[in-house]
């Protein structure tokens, strides 16, 4: 019987391909069965799958880039959004789009999505009534002619409508989305839980679908999730045997444009791309679309200053 060992350690600390792994499928299909949480996503960089344990909870992560020297100043630009619904009669392609273009515009490098790409099926009751189509291929093959038409780094993390596939055993979309567009070399990058991490310059910036894995609560889920976070060791995050700092929280599922700082840590919730209709209305999720552009400077272990902009592409039009 192989020894594992070194091979565990190995994925604790890294992320990493089955060839540099050593590894076959059925290695990593023996490692899950005995209990290992392994993880799988595309890294663009490597052109391939990398492998890696988490060792608690559901923290998917991507490194994308180290802490800056002593005095360094690190510019990045992002775009967050979530909430696309695509699939739903109320999909705001034409706004996703346009959205789009001005991050190219603007020079972005980064897309951030807190789940719910597609808007799934048999999340609630008469949902087939607001779908142009309930296959999970048509809803990834709508957003994909969109995404593919960029050359973005497209960072996502998992929604409860993606999750409606999945169910029974279905398939995960947002996988298939994935390794659609690594065929064609496309930068994207699934993070295959409600909550993801990602390393910019040595801090982590969190994808959150506050509809399940640790947001999960019966009262107020916001409030609940970030007390919890505020609670833990003054934002420390373990990750691959080392700690960072969380400085950013991307909360996805209310379909609301919303900022604050607290601790330390900016928290944003990033809108939609859902045309209101009369159950968005009901549920009191209604809001306009758009998502959020931020420009920051890290230094340190920081993020020293930030430009945080609310963008609908609809505004010139009223």
């Amino acid at each position: 019987m192989k020894n594992y060992s070194k091979i565990i350690d190995k994925m604790k600390k890294n992320q990493l391909t089955l060839k540099q792994l050593r590894l076959s499928m059925e290695d990593i299909i023996y490692l899950r069965d005995v209990g290992y949480n392994i993880k799988e996503q595309y890294d663009p960089r490597v052109s391939d799958y990398v492998y890696y344990i988490v060792t608690s909870g559901d923290s998917a992560y991507i490194k994308i880039s180290d802490s800056p020297s002593k005095g360094q100043e690190i510019k990045l630009k992002l775009l967050e959004i979530s909430d696309l619904h695509t699939g739903c009669r109320n999909f705001d392609k034409q706004g996703l789009d346009k959205t789009l273009q001005e991050a190219k515009k603007r020079g972005v490098e980064f897309v951030h999505i807190s789940g719910d790409l597609l808007d799934g099926f048999g999340v609630y009751r008469g949902q087939e009534n607001n779908l142009k189509s309930n296959k999970a291929i048509e809803q990834v093959n709508e957003l994909m002619a969109i995404l593919e038409k960029y050359d973005f780094w497209y960072i996502a993390s998992t929604g409860n409508h993606d999750q409606s596939f999945c169910m029974k055993g279905g398939l995960d979309p947002i996988k298939y989305l994935e390794a659609k567009m690594a065929k064609i070399g496309k930068r994207f990058t699934y993070l295959n839980a409600y909550e993801g991490n990602i390393i910019h310059a040595g801090i982590v910036f969190r994808l959150i679908h506050l509809q399940g894995g640790a947001a999960r609560a019966a009262s107020y889920k916001v409030q609940v999730y970030l007390s919890r976070v505020f609670e833990s060791n003054l934002n420390d995050v373990h990750i691959g045997g080392k700690i960072y700092n969380l400085r950013s929280i991307q909360a996805g599922h209310f379909h609301t444009f919303y900022a604050l700082s607290m601790s330390g840590i900016t928290i944003i919730m990033p809108g939609n791309f859902q045309h209101d209709g009369d159950l968005e209305k009901r549920m009191g999720i209604s809001g306009k679309t758009g998502g959020v552009f931020r420009e920051l400077i890290i230094v340190g272990d920081k993020i020293a200053k930030e430009k945080i902009e609310f963008y609908n592409p609809w505004k010139e039009e009223g």
